[in-house]
């Protein structure tokens, strides 16, 4: 542990992680996952009181980060880092975040469009309150200057317009390009129309305009946007990258300097490198096994818990996990050609599609929308054509235009959504954003990984199947206490013998089994190949043998996650599918029991197997939703319309997904799944509220009798009604269901 951080002294790692450096002084910036309670900001932010070389810490708590200033000239950043660690604040560390420095709680740009356009709203309703009141009527000060007040209203409406047109417009051309009249399309003629139509009425001295409608209107979609943003990334990206999960350097060996041994940055690793990895750590590269016996973990690849034994020469995949002695390794290929890379980038584009969500409510109730406000306008200047009276054509028609735009028909989703995220989110259901939400409302297939996704890894179920009696479980406890092997350690703990008898000849053969003389007694313990037992089980087991005489075996069930059972009996509405990479076909029959009828289970599926049957259900219609926990499964939750990460913690490793589910809720997903359909109906009953004053509206304005006093109360009216609406129901549904 002394010289685990020794690292970060190079001044290639610590020029990527240090924010501010003159002189002797220097800021660095950490992220502490530990970081739980008020308890552990006092302990941060007094740090300068337990090293005289700390001069400040200032701790944020949402985003867990530490940012520490110190003397650099009587302190090593390895000292400081070793500090927090003896403390119990490790700092998280690795190759991916040196790359990527974590982003700014907020988007500074959409905060100084806030700032902007409060400020611009602000003094908009300042000069419009006193044409409101009529005070241009009654005192003649104010008549005289009316101009400079309402020509200051549209130099302040300029940037407000600026920042809300462009943002739609944008969105707008995309959707067309797509053949899809989206909810930006009529935004964009609204706002565009306000605009000109209040500058109209400003130069030729009608009216002082809309301008206070349209600030506020664009208020109301900065503020949604930005607690959208808030609502999770103080916790987590969701974006999160499979080298993250790798240490910053490497132990490469020079084989024509006597096998010296130098710590290199992973990023330096190449093709032919020599490397050596010690127990528990990572392959970063695809390799070829020189020299030692390799014992993998290949649960971040395949997702399967089983070790692989590999023998000299043979290949070892990125991401594989070394259990046992070090090991000697030649990389074959770079870290961004191997396989887990490729695994993991693989239908990458697919994400694009959910960012161009084209099939929301909002898009395809502008389907209709937007031709038909187009057509009464229409309608509306074609009528007084007719009549013959021409000021009233461009009047009407605007008036239409202005009075139906959509301005509460754009909140009302992400306040509803929104709002429901943030509930989600204190009940450890992370959902990325409101496209999101909003395609869980209407998933009808539902597809599950197994192993570390219904079942608790670190829970698994040991049976021992045949006759011990305590004499011969110390004696197996005594051969086992001397193997490092995971299962051996398991089956020790099992066993529960406090005290133990010598051993000798101890022999262990790496993946296959131990053996040693307990008592002058021959006894083994392994897989069926080392005991020499024909079988055709296809199960995780461990066989016992005391002279030669087979005692039984060690069955190891999957532990499934409290509530599995009952949260499948409440999913039968849906149609469910497992898809594992599990051979045991125990653990299917299980499953199959548990499971509503017409449900699916497949075993032995390749991560490729899992995505081209995801790709298969989707070409048939159905859209899916995918709940993973490793790399295995990344390529098809990204295929999937909702691809949901589970994860034992938010500050541990998950593949980039739709939403992160924490695995002790997983059972609560039924719930979830129900309130995202209330949530569905709440918006659209927001649209018929929204409509309800845009039919009162339109009216007024075909008639020609759309005054600027009517319409300052209609919009406005529409825009608070759904806001009040919107936070109101999504209150009360999360605290009846969810709390």
């Amino acid at each position: 542990m002394n010289e685990f951080y020794d690292f970060l002294d190079d001044e290639k790692i610590s020029e990527k992680i240090i924010d501010f450096n003159h002189k002797n002084i220097t800021i660095v910036r950490f992220f502490i996952p530990s970081i739980h309670c008020s308890s552990c900001i006092f302990i941060l932010e007094s740090l300068s009181k337990f090293h005289q070389n700390i001069l400040e810490s200032t701790v944020d708590f949402s985003s867990k980060q530490i940012w520490i200033t110190y003397n650099n000239t009587r302190l090593k950043l390895s000292d400081l880092a070793k500090l927090l660690d003896n403390m119990g604040y490790k700092p998280d560390i690795n190759f991916d975040s040196i790359g990527n420095r974590k982003k700014n709680l907020f988007d500074r740009k959409l905060i100084a469009k806030l700032a902007i356009s409060f400020f611009c709203f602000g003094n908009i309703m300042l000069l419009a309150i006193p044409e409101y009141v009529g005070a241009y009527e009654e005192d003649i000060w104010f008549l005289e200057h009316r101009n400079f007040f309402r020509f200051i209203m549209v130099i302040l409406s300029l940037p407000v317009v600026f920042f809300s047109f462009f943002d739609h417009i944008k969105n707008a051309f995309l959707g067309l390009k797509k053949n899809v009249i989206n909810i930006d399309v009529p935004i964009s003629i609204g706002i565009l129309v306000l605009f000109l139509w209040s500058c109209y009425e400003v130069f030729f001295d009608l009216g002082f305009g809309y301008f206070d409608s349209l600030s506020s209107f664009s208020l109301f979609l900065l503020i949604s946007k930005i607690l959208q943003n808030y609502t999770h990334y103080q916790i987590f990206s969701f974006d999160r990258n499979y080298q993250s999960f790798y240490p910053i350097f490497i132990t490469k060996v020079q084989p024509k300097n006597n096998q010296k041994e130098e710590k290199i940055l992973l990023s330096s690793l190449k093709k032919g490198d020599l490397i050596l990895i010690r127990n528990e750590e990572i392959v970063p590269a695809d390799s070829i096994l020189i020299k030692g016996n390799a014992l993998l973990d290949n649960s971040f690849i395949t997702g399967e818990s089983h070790l692989v034994y590999k023998r000299i020469g043979e290949r070892i995949y990125a991401g594989s996990k070394q259990r046992g002695e070090a090991i000697y390794l030649k990389i074959i290929k770079e870290i961004d050609h191997s396989y887990l890379s490729l695994l993991w980038n693989k239908n990458k584009s697919n994400q694009l599609i959910h960012k161009n969500y084209l099939n929301s409510i909002s898009t395809k109730f502008s389907q209709y929308f937007t031709p038909t406000i187009l057509f009464i306008s229409i309608i509306t200047g074609i009528y007084w054509y007719l009549m013959n009276d021409i000021p009233k054509i461009f009047q009407t028609t605007f008036s239409v235009l202005i009075i139906t735009c959509p301005c509460a028909l754009i909140l009302s989703t992400p306040l509803v959504f929104g709002n429901m995220i943030r509930f989600f989110s204190k009940k450890g259901f992370y959902v990325k954003d409101i496209f999101t939400m909003e395609k869980i409302s209407y998933i009808k297939t539902l597809i599950f990984d197994k192993t570390g996704t219904i079942t608790d890894p670190n829970k698994e179920k040991i049976y021992f199947v045949g006759n011990m009696e305590y004499e011969e479980k110390k004696i197996i406890a005594s051969l086992l206490k001397n193997s490092s092997h995971p299962l051996s350690q398991k089956i020790l703990s099992e066993l529960s013998v406090n005290s133990f008898y010598s051993i000798k000849n101890f022999k262990e053969v790496i993946g296959k089994g131990v053996e040693g003389v307990v008592k002058n007694v021959l006894v083994k313990v392994g897989s069926t190949e080392y005991l020499d037992i024909p079988t055709t089980r296809n199960k995780t087991t461990v066989y016992i043998s005391i002279n030669n005489r087979i005692m039984g075996y060690f069955l190891f069930r999957n532990y499934y996650r409290k509530g599995i059972k009952k949260m499948f009996q409440y999913l039968k509405k849906y149609k469910i599918i497992i898809l594992s990479g599990d051979k045991n076909e125990l653990e299917k029959k299980y499953l199959k029991s548990i499971l509503p009828k017409n449900s699916k289970v497949f075993f032995s599926q390749s991560p490729e197997d899992k995505l081209n049957y995801v790709k298969k259900l989707q070409k048939n219609g159905e859209s899916i939703m995918m709940f993973g926990d490793g790399i295995n499964d990344c390529a098809a939750l990204n295929q999937s319309e909702v691809g949901i990460a589970v994860s034992e913690k938010t500050t541990s490793f998950f593949p980039s997904c739709d939403a992160l589910l924490q695995s002790d809720y997983l059972n609560k997903i039924v719930l979830f799944l129900k309130i995202s359909r209330v949530s569905t109906i709440l918006v659209i009953i927001n649209f018929m509220i929204s409509l309800f004053y845009n039919s009162i509206g339109i009216l007024f304005a075909i008639t020609g009798n759309l005054r600027p006093f009517i319409a300052a109360i209609l919009m406005p009216l529409s825009s608070l009604s759904v806001i009040f609406f919107s936070l109101i129901s999504t209150w009360i549904i999360s605290r009846r269901l969810i709390f």
